[in-house]
């Protein structure tokens, strides 16, 4: 298995949800990088927003991503935004992202109970509008994701039910012996 995975895509999409499922089942540390950066920050999302913009929300984030990248058996559950920064390093060894596609009005209805206060780019007229705008504006990046797993209409765990079965498609295969059987293994993977 990767030893990194990070789940990435919208608000909405069902990182968290979906994150500390996939940790317990491989064993790893879950981490929310929005948590990260309220521990970091001492203060809220919302709070960050409102004394210093995006950038000041930004600038934590960054540095809760750097403490993160430097973990192993880890998930890690992005911002929406975070895929989308170009200063972020994308090179990376050992890690995989994978993206939680969600239709922008699926995932209005499932932050519909958190309130403008904890999505603060969300917080206007018509949320939908501005999630729709969102995704068409980092849909490009997410695409950069080594996997892409859609979320509508499945429960969670289905969703690490497939993340598990393709996560095991991407891990390194054992070197071949001279009879040209992998080692372990009597043929090729299995599908589940």
């Amino acid at each position: 298995m990767p030893r990194k995975i990070w789940l990435v895509g919208l608000s909405g999409a069902g990182k968290s949800t979906i994150g500390p499922l996939l940790a317990r089942r491989l064993g790893y540390r879950y981490v929310d990088l929005d948590r990260e950066v309220e521990e970091l920050a001492g203060a809220t999302i919302p709070h960050l927003f409102r004394v210093g913009g995006e950038a000041e929300f930004r600038r934590f984030e960054a540095r809760a991503a750097s403490r993160a990248a430097r973990m192993a058996g880890v998930v890690v559950a992005t911002g929406g935004g975070w895929m989308a920064r170009r200063d972020i390093d994308r090179t990376s060894g050992g890690r995989v992202r994978v993206w939680l596609r969600v239709r922008p009005e699926t995932a209005i209805h499932r932050l519909s109970g958190e309130g403008a206060e904890v999505r603060p780019l969300l917080a206007g007229p018509d949320p939908a509008a501005a999630l729709a705008a969102l995704l068409a504006a980092r849909e490009a990046a997410y695409a950069e994701a080594e996997l892409a797993l859609e979320t509508d209409g499945r429960e969670p765990e289905d969703v690490v039910e497939v993340a598990l079965r393709c996560l095991r498609r991407l891990a390194p295969r054992p070197p071949a012996d001279r009879e040209g059987t992998v080692e372990g293994t009597t043929e090729g993977p299995q599908e589940s």
